[in-house]
């Protein structure tokens, strides 16, 4: 999408996204993205474990309870991005994974648990313990595909963890288990896997069986695991499924391990946080390290807080940067934007940066970003993008700043109010208005918007300036008077 001021922007959309990135906090800016971009983004979800069974999403995807950031694509959309479902019974691990996973098992296979079907036993293991040619699958696993072994436990699965870990159903089995599986199985599985461990990080089923790892493992297998993790962060951090299991561990792992982790990603932190995969490893790194040891990423970033918040990625990590690090490192991040804000304001990424510090930021910061946007309103609410953030300057100034943003379009002159009534964009910031003035300020409003009242009936964003406006009057009507026509000689 560009920035131009061509395409009118939806209604806000309350539901939230990341399979429970959603809500993730009240005033999101979701149905900004939904009004602006076009679309909401959902991040990709973890592979389907069934009912009752969730695992989170690669951003951690919380969704972190709320978050201000923009959907990650370089032109505005979502799609190369999102997660798509293979189809109504499967959802594909990420994108691409569905060619893989058809060249692999070629086909969906029948359900993983059939209702009638022979016990299984050793006799059977044994006999079918040859390779069947056609599909490349072992017979255990071919059978296990067909609904022939309901009562399959991990411990008949020796020799074939690998293999199952990289299939479809067999993955989501092992996962199944492993949640409740004794101490002796989960060992005898993780001895299996811990010598191919690096493979399956980077499959798109195997991934999420050394996920369940860090998730469920003993302290040790943790441990054995973040080993087969060191040498490989990097190449890890920017492959596909690698940085989903980068994630989990940053998540699991002590403190010192942490640190050991991170510090392979020195150097190429740029490279990372303009990656569709390593932008959510840093952004965990953020969340889940103690600040002192994530200097280098502010070092990194010096001169680049302009660049990093207009890129699709970038604009993420600063603000979970502004959100997780010490004042001394978000200072000179702050600074940067101060410098910047007016541009900032009026990009497709940029804005949501400007946005953080007004919802989340220190008083002194939201003052400036406020006194930048004073004498300016009329012209910034007509913005595509500029529009979100007088909207957030509105609704989270302090009390004397809002009512001088109110008045300032109330008397600049007596079309700026009307002009932003009939306004694709600037009309939201008039609904904010009048949402969350005082009654002094509503008043004003209402003597400014009552003799427009029998034209804004005509446009689509007057009537809902007019919807609004009626909402409140019959709140406080006995302050305010009825909403109509003024009344002669007025």
């Amino acid at each position: 999408m560009g920035l131009g001021n061509s395409s009118p922007r939806r209604e806000s959309f309350d539901g939230r996204r990341d399979g429970g990135l959603s809500g993730m906090f009240p005033n999101s800016l979701d149905g900004q993205f939904s009004r602006h971009m076009g679309s909401t983004h959902k991040n990709g979800q973890f592979y389907g474990l069934g009912p009752g069974i969730t695992s989170p999403g690669p951003i951690g995807m919380l969704p972190t309870a709320q978050s201000l950031t923009p959907p990650p694509s370089l032109d505005g959309s979502t799609n190369s991005l999102n997660m798509n479902a293979l189809n109504s019974r499967m959802m594909s691990a990420a994108p691409g994974a569905e060619a893989k996973y058809m060249v692999r098992n070629g086909g969906l296979g029948g359900n993983v648990f059939g209702p009638t079907n022979p016990p299984f036993n050793s006799r059977m293991l044994a006999r079918n313990s040859s390779l069947e040619k056609s599909s490349g699958r072992s017979r255990l696993l071919e059978d296990f595909r067909n609904n022939r072994y309901p009562n399959l436990q991990l411990r008949d699965l020796a020799d074939h963890i690998v293999e199952f870990s990289q299939d479809q159903h067999g993955s989501r089995f092992i996962q199944q288990k492993l949640e409740r599986a004794t101490p002796t199985e989960k060992q005898m599985v993780f001895n299996e896997i811990l010598g191919a461990a690096y493979n399956l990080m980077t499959d798109v089923f195997g991934n999420y069986v050394i996920q369940k790892f860090f998730e469920f493992g003993t302290p040790e297998q943790k441990q054995a695991l973040a080993q087969k993790v060191r040498g490989h962060v990097l190449q890890l951090a920017l492959q596909m499924y690698g940085c989903r299991v980068i994630q989990k561990a940053l998540e699991s792992i002590p403190q010192d391990q942490q640190k050991d982790v991170v510090k392979e990603l020195d150097g190429h932190i740029l490279k990372c946080v303009k990656d569709q995969n390593g932008n959510h490893v840093v952004q965990k790194c953020i969340e889940c390290v103690e600040p002192v040891a994530l200097q280098f990423i502010i070092n990194a970033f010096q001169g680049q807080v302009f660049a990093l918040s207009t890129h699709p990625y970038g604009c993420r990590v600063i603000q979970r940067i502004l959100e997780h690090c010490n004042g001394e490192q978000t200072t000179s991040i702050l600074e940067e934007l101060h410098q910047n804000t007016e541009q900032l304001v009026q990009d497709q990424y940029g804005n949501y940066v400007v946005q953080h510090v007004l919802e989340h930021g220190r008083p002194e910061d939201k003052n400036k970003i406020i006194l930048m946007v004073r004498g300016k309103v009329l012209n910034l609410s007509q913005h595509k993008f500029a529009s979100n953030v007088v909207e957030r300057c509105v609704t989270h100034a302090s009390r004397a700043d809002r009512a001088l943003l109110i008045e300032e379009v109330c008397t600049y002159n007596d079309s700026a109010l009307y002009t932003m009534m009939k306004d694709q964009y600037a009309n939201y910031v008039v609904q904010k208005m009048i949402e969350v003035a005082e009654t002094p300020q509503r008043k004003l409003l209402l003597q400014r918007i009552r003799p427009h009242m029998p034209a804004l009936r005509k446009y689509t964003y007057g009537k809902h300036i007019l919807a609004k406006l009626e909402k409140f009057m019959i709140k406080s009507s006995s302050d305010l008077g009825p909403i109509g026509a003024p009344p002669n000689g007025s």
